[in-house]
Order: structure tokens, then sequence, then C-alpha cells
């Protein structure tokens, strides 16, 4: 769905991205007032389902999800 500005509020889903990487960090509601766009940092486009040890990012450029391996947060062992 791309979002059209409207001369009426309206309340729509949005999903979060962070500045810096664009990366998904979560959706909500978001209130439109009217003759307005979006929030900074967010798309209504959903992201992909995203499988454990992946992040979605968003290329505002060509309006597309990527997933990419993520593995912040697990243990890692050095075995030399």
């Amino acid at each position: 769905m791309a979002f059209k500005m409207s001369n009426e509020p309206q309340t729509i889903k949005i999903f979060n991205l962070r500045s810096d990487t664009n990366e998904f960090i979560g959706a909500g509601d978001a209130y439109i007032p009217p003759h307005t766009g979006l929030p900074a940092n967010c798309t209504d486009i959903a992201p992909p389902d995203i499988p454990a040890s992946h992040i979605a990012v968003f290329d505002a450029e060509t309006e597309t999800w990527s997933l990419h391996e993520d593995h912040r947060g697990e243990t890692v062992y050095d075995t030399t």
C-alpha cells in the first residue's frame, strides 16, 4: 500500500525503522493529520516474515524489504 495524503485525518499501521540502518524495529498505529505525510523513519509497507537470526532492512529508494543475517546477542566462542 502506498501512502496517500488526505483532506481527512487518518490512523494507519506503520512500521518503524532505525534511523541509521533502516532496520525494522517495531510496528504501531499512527495518527496522520490532514495534509501531512508519514512520520520520519517509518513506512506503511509491511516487512516480510523475519526468520530467527535475521533482520529486515527497508530500502527507501526501491520501497522494498530485504533480509540480512543478524547474530547480535548470540553467544560466540573462540576455539583457537
